[in-house]
């Protein structure tokens, strides 16, 4: 069985979700021994996570001289030998019958009309039902995404999917601080301290996590990680609602991640839709507690280890925020939050996955 991974989502974005899954997916892949070939492989050094990759030991395919920023929403333009296994990396599937196809399909943010606007969002849903017609496995990254797949695309037949979840990096972990409360933490870091990481687009609900702060006693501060660039309108509420009270950081690396989760009062995630969404997962796994929205996919990764709310607003955050005043049951959300987090590992991702097509590939031609 002949594995043809498409790594173009590298060309397509810097960093995000979509590329750790893929790095992440290839590395267990390597490590397994199986017959791998990368297709658009090419150490793009805007990808922190390609660079990481070692291509040495393993056929690189150039599949077309066509520019990524077209060919990602084309069929595979490469002819693959009869009988492989193709995955693409976002989206792509092989035009070929005589091979199996291989789809991870991440959210309906499109489809839901939250995400990008016209034209790229109408370009992502008829690349997206293309690809779900045509494939032979669809893996889904949590069960609400499978629950939403069948929902916009009914005809679908369940028996091609596949739940498999992501996994959480070990480079996440509860430190020591026996030593000192807030060794390690940036200069301009102090606790007690909410944390927020990721985007603040729209459904992020960014601006409703700053009228938290505004509601807390003066003590607690923000930190924002990653994220992006900031827009000048962004920086102006934080100076009119929570002025002197937050921190911004635009590039975290994981190992500087993790301390902030290890030192934040807790992570707080008001987003409004997630097909897996990383941190939680991340926080549970340093020891963070998790306040977070009790919707989409985020009530499967967190368990009964997140602080949820069904009401997306600034007084039910602030509520399940003070809670954790509580020591003891501050200590209790935590030690849920570390047996959750067991369950993420990659390694069980990438063993699920090529379980997933052997299962695909002896559906298709084991007589």
């Amino acid at each position: 069985m002949q594995i043809f991974l498409d790594n173009i989502v590298f060309s397509i974005q810097r960093a995000g979700g979509v590329s750790v899954y893929w790095y992440e997916l290839l590395q267990g892949m390597c490590n397994a021994g199986l017959a791998i070939n990368f297709l658009n492989a090419k150490l793009n050094p805007e990808n922190i996570f390609e660079q990481q990759l070692d291509y040495r030991h393993h056929p690189c395919i150039r599949e077309s001289w066509i520019p990524s920023k077209y060919l990602r929403y084309l069929p595979l333009q490469y002819t693959l030998p009869p009988n492989a296994v193709f995955h693409g990396g976002y989206l792509r599937i092989s035009p070929q019958k005589n091979i199996v196809n291989i789809m991870t399909v991440h959210d309906f943010a499109h489809e839901r009309r939250i995400a990008t606007p016209f034209p790229r969002g109408l370009a992502n849903t008829s690349q997206k039902a293309y690809g779900i017609k045509r494939a032979d496995g669809i893996i889904c990254i949590s069960d609400s995404t499978r629950k939403e797949l069948l929902h916009f695309y009914p005809d679908t037949d369940p028996a091609k999917l596949r739940v498999v979840y992501h996994g959480i990096a070990d480079t996440y972990f509860p430190l020591d601080k026996t030593n000192s409360s807030t060794a390690g933490l940036p200069a301009l870091v102090t606790a007690p301290f909410v944390l927020y990481v990721g985007g603040r687009n729209n459904y992020k609900n960014f601006n409703i996590a700053v009228d938290v702060i505004a509601q807390l006693p003066t003590q607690y501060k923000l930190v924002i990680a990653g994220g992006g660039a900031w827009s000048r309108q962004e920086q102006q509420l934080m100076e009119e609602k929570i002025p002197g009270r937050y921190v911004i950081m635009e590039n975290v690396h994981s190992s500087d991640l993790n301390i902030l989760y290890n030192y934040a009062w807790c992570l707080l995630y008001p987003s409004a839709y997630e097909g897996f969404g990383f941190p939680p997962g991340e926080a549970m796994k340093a020891g963070c507690p998790v306040v977070a929205t009790n919707s989409t996919s985020i009530p499967e990764v967190t368990g009964n280890a997140g602080l949820l709310t069904t009401e997306i607003s600034a007084a039910a955050f602030t509520e399940k925020i003070l809670l954790l005043e509580d020591h003891t049951f501050r200590q209790q959300v935590i030690q849920n939050g570390l047996m959750q987090a067991r369950l993420f590992t990659w390694q069980k991702s990438v063993q699920e996955t090529i379980r997933f097509y052997k299962d695909c590939w002896n559906n298709k031609f084991s007589l």
